[in-house]
């Protein structure tokens, strides 16, 4: 991706409604300025494959999705998690134990850093198996904390993603230990902004600048968690909702929107997985901006959304099916590119 100061392409992001008739909700900023499409209501789409039985994976007996939502529901059941919240901790306790069994060791990666609202504390998790590979091939992450909100569950933004990875962290080891070991799962804390919008390096994507530089740091110096840089990245955010629409930011690194693309071709996935119009503020940028990890946002056409940021994303948001399909995607698009490094 170009430097800050040189991208031209329009940008939405992932804490801010994109206006598509005015310029009056844009905030200064060094940032692009909000793309203005509004996107499609999915709802409204021909699929053209029935989401309820699609199997794209090589993986066997795995019934994807099932575990996906029923870890979205247990999350839910802790409350509204916004940073520092008691059902924060308890979503931060139930990712380190359900992982810890299935045989992960969860590091807690905390910092205390400036926010609107003065110092606050935050808290990433990050995976790696037992028997991993002294640096991982793969980053494979989500957020887990939710926008301060009254009685926001944020099913979708993003529980459904969190559960996602938790199913794949339970079921990966047992169908290809290979990828697993190659594997890094994070869960980014403070990826909401607490003023209304993300403002770049200012407020939101604390932890994933963190992350980040930490990342960047340790490769160029004292190697302790990473001897070499990772080859790529994956963000899932919003890929559990009913009517699924995905659509990835338009300047994705090229090696992985051609295998995105790909995957979706090969599987006739063109109604449900698309590609954004405007360039996406979210979790992955520092993750390409500051740690230079070439990393693939997949996530839900969110501008076209009207229970985002609202009370309406909650669990009748979610669907099983939409889960299944957006699992397998991140699976394939996984193995496709390890076979390009």
């Amino acid at each position: 991706m170009k430097p800050l100061s040189s991208l031209t392409l329009p940008l939405l992001t992932a804490c801010t409604l994109v206006c598509a008739t005015t310029t009056s909700c844009r905030q200064e900023s060094s940032l692009p300025p909000v793309a203005t499409s509004e996107g499609v209501d999915s709802s409204n789409i021909a699929a053209l494959n029935n989401i309820e039985t699609q199997s794209i994976s090589s993986y066997k007996g795995w019934d994807f999705g099932k575990e996906a939502y029923l870890h979205t529901q247990n999350i839910l059941d802790f409350g509204v998690r916004p940073i520092e919240s008691e059902g924060h901790k308890k979503t931060q306790d139930y990712i380190t134990k359900k992982l810890e069994k299935c045989g992960w060791s969860v590091m807690r990666q905390s910092f205390t850093t400036s926010t609107p609202y003065g110092e606050r504390t935050f808290t990433n998790l990050i995976a790696r198996h037992k028997d991993a590979t002294t640096t991982p091939n793969v980053v494979l992450s989500a957020h887990y904390d939710a926008k301060q909100l009254d009685n926001f569950l944020a099913a979708d933004d993003a529980a459904s993603c969190v559960a996602a990875i938790l199913e794949i962290g339970e079921n990966l080891p047992k169908h290809d230990q290979e990828l697993a070991k190659q594997m890094e799962l994070v869960f980014f804390d403070g990826e909401e902004a607490l003023k209304p919008n993300i403002v770049y390096l200012k407020d939101g994507l604390y932890g994933s600048i963190y992350y980040s530089q930490y990342l960047r740091n340790d490769v160029n110096g004292p190697k302790k968690l990473y001897a070499n840089k990772p080859a790529f990245g994956i963000l899932l955010d919003m890929i559990g909702h009913n009517n699924l629409s995905v659509k990835i930011p338009i300047d994705t690194p090229y090696s992985l929107l051609k295998t995105y693309l790909d995957v979706v071709a090969k599987h006739d996935l063109q109604d449900r997985f698309g590609i954004a119009k405007g360039s996406i503020l979210d979790d992955h940028y520092p993750m390409n901006e500051i740690a230079g990890l070439p990393t693939i946002d997949i996530i839900g056409d969110f501008s076209s959304k009207d229970w985002w940021h609202t009370t309406d994303d909650n669990l009748s948001n979610i669907s099983q099916n939409s889960l299944n399909v957006s699992i397998q995607v991140a699976l394939e698009i996984m193995n496709a590119q390890l076979l390009k490094k």
